[in-house]
């Protein structure tokens, strides 16, 4: 399991893994989502959408995971995910380096 998987998962445990695009779009709005990750195999209009509500409030990065990859830690296909937990999401930042 990768660095990113690892954290993805602990975030999961912890209930601060954020999945799907409704949900992180509300999470963002609400200012919960402390970092917002897109499986690389989304459309280009959904990656748009992302970055959109979410300029100037967090960062957005991709994963490097298919969004059936990420389902592996998720629990179901999603592509769009975020992490509601300051630390958890620096571990997750830290990961992608």
């Amino acid at each position: 399991m990768n660095k990113l998987m690892f954290a993805l998962s602990l975030a999961k445990k912890s209930g601060k893994l954020i999945c799907g695009f409704d949900r992180v779009k509300s999470a963002v709005i609400r200012g919960e989502a402390h970092i917002v990750f897109l499986a690389d195999d989304l459309s280009e209009k959904t990656i748009k959408r992302v970055k959109y509500f979410c300029e100037d409030i967090t960062d957005v990065h991709n994963t490097g995971l298919t969004q059936f990859e990420i389902s592996q830690v998720a629990g179901r296909l999603t592509g769009v995910l975020a992490v509601a937990d300051e630390n958890l999401a620096i571990l997750a930042r830290n990961a992608l380096n």
